[in-house]
């Protein structure tokens, strides 16, 4: 079973965290320590293995943030590290992104969108906001594509997609058949210029947004003004 290694100094949201990532990764083994110094001189330390390291940095980005995923590089090399912490400014993002982490997560983003970005850097992947600046595993001076790329039947798949729902889900929401939302995943893909439906998730506040259609309630609500 892959294992989830979380450290969060803060007990009771530490709790919080590891019981929100024990229903969202029922695959994995979620492990968690108050500090790099609790796991350090754990006994589970030398047996463990990440797939992936969650480090809830206090707020602001300082010299010893960059000390902490030295370490942690150290501890567990070649395993991705995903930062969390209250949102940071473009330039401390990008120090995050310079010291060795894979992703930068802000407290502000929803849960759900949370997870999605989880798996995505497990995959491979970088991520950092869109919103802060715009790399999700691509050229980081390449914008993203806008809403307005998107016809509204692609904003629909997009919100649903960012919402959690599989292909029969958004079918029977959208009333159209499984193919056709393969279909437009694929052309929805090659607008926003990303690989696969965990990029477009994490992308999906950032485009609703922009068309004022987010709905953090989970119902699909882009009303449908145009279709292909």
């Amino acid at each position: 079973m892959s294992i989830i290694l979380l450290i969060e100094k803060k007990l009771f949201l530490r709790n919080c965290f590891v019981n929100c990532f024990d229903r969202s990764y029922p695959d994995h083994e979620v492990v968690a320590f108050g500090s790099m110094a609790e796991w350090c001189d754990s006994t589970e330390r030398k047996t463990l293995k990440p797939a992936v390291v969650l480090y809830f940095a206090s707020a602001g980005i300082g010299l010893m943030i960059k000390s902490e995923l030295e370490r942690l590089e150290t501890l567990v090399p070649n395993t991705p590290i995903v930062v969390i912490s209250d949102t940071a400014s473009s330039d401390e993002i990008m120090q995050i992104i310079g010291y060795g982490a894979r992703g930068y997560i802000p407290t502000s983003m929803p849960y759900h969108l949370a997870v999605e970005a989880v798996r995505f850097v497990e995959a491979g992947g970088t991520f950092v906001p869109v919103g802060d600046i715009a790399v999700v595993g691509r050229d980081r001076h390449k914008q993203p594509a806008a809403a307005s790329a998107l016809t509204e039947r692609q904003m629909k798949v997009v919100e649903a997609v960012g919402h959690g729902f599989a292909n029969k889900q958004i079918a029977h929401k959208l009333k159209m058949s499984e193919n056709t939302v393969k279909v437009h995943l694929r052309h929805i893909m090659k607008k926003l210029n990303v690989r696969n439906r965990t990029e477009i998730a994490i992308m999906t506040r950032s485009l609703l947004d922009e068309v004022g259609e987010y709905k953090p309630d989970g119902k699909v609500g882009v009303q449908d003004r145009a279709s292909l």
